[in-house]
């Protein structure tokens, strides 16, 4: 007997990293909005002697109508953003005729990651990183000792 396969279709994904460029804004014919937005997304992760690596991916980033048009008023390179959105393939010829496919995420969602202050306001510390957050543990433990 031969088994059916429920195979759920998903395609989502959510990444964060910073623009590589300005934002590229343009018109369709008909005057649909459309961005191309470049993003750079790091990867840490320990190789096999122990020792830190980074890894860089970069990708590509097409958003529609109105994100489109905000990220065009609102990032600009070097902007960190997370992205939710899905995975495209795309088919087309180049100026060559030759056949070329691309990859990108198609964005629903586009967060600026960091945010502008007034003149006086405070900003916030920068988030401790995790190895920070163990070094001040490691005092306050100390601190702690009674001799």
């Amino acid at each position: 007997m031969a088994k059916k396969l429920s195979f759920p279709r998903v395609n989502y994904v959510i990444i964060s990293g910073r623009l590589t460029r300005d934002v590229e804004l343009r018109y369709t014919p008909s005057g649909t909005p459309t961005a191309n937005i470049g993003i750079a997304s790091d990867r840490s992760y320990r190789d096999s002697d122990g020792n830190w690596q980074q890894e860089t991916s970069f990708l590509r980033v097409v958003a529609w109508t109105r994100q489109a048009e905000w990220a065009a008023e609102n990032l600009k390179k070097g902007s960190p953003v997370i992205i939710e959105g899905r995975i495209q393939s795309r088919n087309w010829q180049d100026k060559d005729d030759k056949p070329r496919t691309t990859v990108e995420i198609v964005a629903s969602r586009i967060q600026r990651l960091e945010r502008e202050f007034e003149e006086g306001e405070e900003s916030p510390s920068k988030p401790e990183t995790a190895k920070e957050k163990e070094l001040k543990e490691d005092e306050q433990k100390e601190d702690n000792i009674p001799f």
